[in-house]
């Protein structure tokens, strides 16, 4: 169900945002951890032939954006999303030929905060973290809050 839903996401996304298109964003997987978005370094490199860093940032927002949606959609609630806050830090070049941001899934606890506040004020936010992977070892670290508000 989680993967449909994350095919639907994307498919959005590449409708509805340029960028997304442009940089091949494609969905990965939805797994008990998280979900993976993916997009491939053909497409997304710099002047060193390592992933540009506005898509791995992008990555990592998008990743957010879609895990957002995920937890939203699970409560019955159809949403408006806008990331509001992020912080990126870039450890390592990434070179893998299929770049993949993986967004963990929030606690419960931090989902029932999300839920409540959508309940008792039509809106909340949510904290996400994300990363990238180049070689084992990790590229990027990602930071987002996204605010959700029913629609």
């Amino acid at each position: 169900m989680h993967q449909i839903a994350l095919e639907r996401l994307v498919a959005y996304l590449r409708e509805k945002v340029p960028m997304a298109r442009h940089f091949d964003i494609r969905p990965g997987r939805v797994d008990d951890t998280g979900l993976i978005l993916e997009a491939p370094l053909a497409s997304n490199f710099n002047d060193k032939k390592t992933a540009f860093a506005g898509t791995l940032a992008s990555l990592c927002t998008l990743s957010g954006w879609a895990m957002t949606s995920l937890v939203c959609e699970d409560a019955g609630y159809q949403t408006d999303i806008a990331v509001i806050k992020s912080d990126v830090r870039y450890a390592r070049p990434c070179s893998e030929q299929m770049i993949q941001a993986r967004c963990d899934w929030p606690s419960p606890e931090e989902i029932g905060r999300l839920i409540d506040l959508l309940e008792r004020q039509s809106r909340g936010v949510i904290s996400l973290n994300a990363k990238v992977l180049s070689r084992d070892k990790t590229a990027v670290t990602y930071t987002g809050d996204y605010s959700a508000k029913i629609l």
